[in-house]
């Protein structure tokens, strides 16, 4: 009887199956197909997601999508599982500044890297004596890894049609113009390459074919969507209207415009063939406005409200689309990295960047980290990968398009209260004598003539070889109470004299990195120091009219140790910087026979820690002289702000350049640095010193600071480096001083 009931029940079940299946495929069958077109627009694609959100709302399920340039981008991510409430949230923690400039971060560059970022504004390649203008703004390396990022639960889709909703997208072949559909191959490739825009994304290259932005030719791919049977087309056109003269304020705003001829004829017969058409109210916004993004996503979810009729009518019962589970972050297991156009870099070296451990489980992160320390190198053009499974797990396959260029020119322009103006041109080749060297030239013109030469062959972690030779010089008024103390001169008979100072290093050093953030170097170093005035005139007709402080040379060898974590070398928020250096001088023409050996040694050790738009940092620095030494020009000269470093002249708020010395001194900087708005910075800054020749003989270094010195001001990130204009002040002096500091250091 039991078996009975128990085969009853299994044929009841089978039944109710087989009606279930019936239903479904009745309900399928009769069901129109709905497909979803996006056009492209730049950052106004960005409404693209606000409808997205409307139809996730209503239950409208999407059988097939085509996109051009944003469109594809946004459509490519919804049809692989996104809903709209999630690329919502997704697109508004992008940094779009970083992702189109492909900014690379701090942390992935070598120390020689960020010397290169840091120090020059202009980067501009060069062949047989003629400037080579870049082909486009963006190399588009950073869409391309965040494409494969979020994209990358569906690796191993190759068929665009195999995707949870089916999808194609348009580009351009450059070369003739034609028209390509892409509808196979590796998803985040192909959608980079219908948006990447000309001149501000470079081509990508498929299959042989070189690609641009698919909106050149079919920004509404609304015929190509219809070719795949769909039954009812939704369409949401983000492009422009054509502008007024008026309107019509930039390069930009005219090369719109004139891609939009072509564009706007072409929706007069799209449109109508379009059976739910959205067009948001976006003409306030740009190609360019993704900093506005929230509030172009409002746009897109408002046009899609106003057609909410309209939506109603198709949708699926009880359809939910389901979240995709958040894949950034997740580990695969990595057994092979192969790689292929390395003709001038050894796998060692491209595989070395990576810093995993394979065989073994690798984070996306990881991968991610591995490609920028490769892009960082600026050895590659592009840097292609797919990740590929196989038996025993995955394969990262790199393709890899070597930079052909070898010769730099490079522009950077400077202000500060010391080396006042001053505009910098260097010349640059890699592989003069080997293929990892690099030679380096400075000319710096301006109120002060000054120049940097720099050969290096680098070897990675193992010991590097470099040569370094520079000329300093600037001119300062100084106080003449603080002359006579500090190069025991008498009394002078002046209140103040001008100081001219000249400086003229070479160095032979070894250097290796510990890793990205840590170096360590040791060499030799000959150094002409000559500090003078002409201030004074005595009535000796053998002299020159000029009074020297110090006029001679210096030998020493040293040692230097750099573990420098910051994110952002001028406005740091999270990070360490430790500055270790010490020098034992060997020699000083000036003194001969009366010389004798002394060090002096340096360290300083600051953090960065931040809390939303308000950062915290504090330093600590401190300076001694080891030993008897009668050369006072190789003391601490603590004062002024915004120069870059030069031998033991230290920074210090409340103090023009040139007011504090001392053979041993320590100094405490403490900054608030709040983000008024983003790369805009208002900072307060306190610090106290002592600087005096025995200071660590006595118990009271800070019990009893002798000077302390404040400062309130602005500061703005931007391409030619850090713009700041600081007032500062000290209860020990009458005055305030006003420092200026435009633009990167050199």
């Amino acid at each position: 009887m039991k078996k009975n009931r128990l085969l009853l029940f299994f044929i009841v079940l089978a039944f109710a199956k087989a009606d279930f299946t019936l239903a479904q495929e009745k309900e399928n069958n009769s069901r129109p197909k709905i497909g979803l077109v996006l056009s492209g627009g730049g950052a106004k694609g960005l409404a693209h997601i606000g409808t997205l959100k409307i139809i996730d709302s209503l239950g409208i399920k999407i059988d097939h999508i085509a996109g051009t340039s944003m469109g594809a981008i946004v459509g490519s991510l919804y049809a692989s599982g996104y809903t709209g409430k999630q690329l919502d949230s997704i697109f508004k923690t992008i940094d779009f500044d970083k992702i189109i400039s492909d900014d690379i971060p701090r942390k992935s560059k070598t120390f020689y890297e960020r010397r290169n970022t840091e120090r020059y504004a202009v980067t501009l390649p060069f062949k047989d004596f003629k400037v080579q203008l870049p082909s486009s703004l963006s190399k588009g390396q950073n869409i391309y890894d965040l494409l494969s990022r979020l994209l990358a639960h569906v690796k191993d889709v190759e068929d665009f049609n195999q995707l949870p909703i089916p999808f194609l997208c348009i580009a351009t072949e450059i070369t003739t113009g034609e028209e390509i559909v892409l509808d196979s191959g590796y998803l985040p490739k192909a959608v980079n390459a219908s948006g990447a825009l000309p001149s501000l994304f470079a081509p990508v290259e498929i299959d042989g074919r070189l690609l641009i932005d698919g909106g050149v030719i079919d920004n509404y791919p609304i015929e190509k969507l219809k070719a795949k049977g769909v039954d009812i087309i939704i369409g949401v056109d983000v492009q422009d209207d054509l502008k007024s003269r008026e309107e019509l304020s930039g390069a930009l705003d005219i090369l719109s415009q004139i891609n939009n001829f072509r564009t706007i004829n072409a929706m007069k017969y799209k449109a109508p063939k379009t059976d739910v058409y959205i067009a948001p109210d976006i003409n306030d916004f740009t190609v360019v406005s993704f900093d506005l993004g929230k509030e172009i996503i409002e746009k897109g979810e408002q046009a899609g409200r106003a057609k909410i009729d309209e939506l109603k009518e198709l949708a699926t019962d009880a359809y939910i689309k389901p979240n995709l589970k958040n894949i950034i972050g997740d580990s695969i297991y990595l057994n092979e990295i192969n790689i292929k156009g390395n003709q001038n870099y050894t796998r060692a070296f491209v595989v070395g960047r990576f810093k995993v451990g394979i065989p073994g489980m690798v984070a996306y992160t990881d991968l991610n980290s591995g490609i920028q320390n490769l892009q960082a190198t600026d050895n590659f053009a592009k840097i292609n990968y797919e990740i590929i499974n196989d038996d025993n797990g995955a394969v990262l396959e790199i393709d890899l398009v070597e930079n052909e260029v070898r010769n730099y020119l490079r522009l950077g322009l400077h202000y500060d209260e010391l080396t006042r103006s001053a505009a910098l041109l260097n010349l640059s080749r890699k592989k003069v004598l080997f293929d990892n060297d690099i030679v380096s030239v400075d000319f710096i013109v301006g109120d002060n003539l000054r120049y940097n030469f720099d050969y290096y062959i680098d070897k990675g972690r193992y010991w590097s070889i470099g040569l370094h030779s520079e000329y300093m010089r600037f001119q300062k008024d100084a106080n003449a109470a603080f002359i006579e103390d500090a190069a025991n001169f008498g009394s002078l008979g002046v209140n103040s004299l001008e100081v001219k100072y000249r400086d003229w290093t070479q160095q032979v050093f070894l250097q290796t990195r510990l890793n990205r953030s840590a170096n360590l170097m040791v060499g030799t170093e000959i150094k002409t120091l000559n500090i003078f005035t002409e201030t004074l005139i005595t009535t000796d007709p053998n002299d020159d009219d000029v009074t020297d402080f110090t006029d001679g040379t210096r030998g020493s060898l040293y040692g230097k140790v750099l573990v420098d974590s910051y994110d952002n070398a001028q406005f740091p928020s999270t990070g360490w910087k430790i500055d270790g250096d010490f020098h034992l001088y060997l020699f000083n023409s000036e003194y001969k026979e009366r010389f004798k050996e002394f060090s002096v040694a340096q360290l300083q050790i600051g953090h960065a820690r931040n809390f939303g738009k308000f950062t915290l940092r504090g330093n600590a620095h401190i300076g001694i002289t080891i030993g008897d030494t009668n050369d006072s020009s190789m003391d601490f000269f603590l004062g002024g702000y915004g120069s870059r470093r030069i031998n033991n002249l230290i920074p210090f708020y409340g103090y023009d350049f040139l007011s504090i010395s001392g053979g041993t001194m320590m100094k405490l900087l403490v900054e608030a640095d709040y983000e008024v708005f983003k790369k805009n910075h208002i900072i307060f800054s306190a610090n106290i010193a002592n600087a005096q020749d025995d200071l660590f003989e006595q118990n009271n270094w800070f019990s009893e600071a002798r000077y302390t010195g404040y400062a309130i001001g602005y500061g703005l990130e931007s391409f030619l480096g850090p713009l700041e204009i600081k007032y500062s002040f000290s209860p020990q002096q009458d005055d305030g001083q006003v420092f200026v500091n435009l633009g990167f250091k050199f």
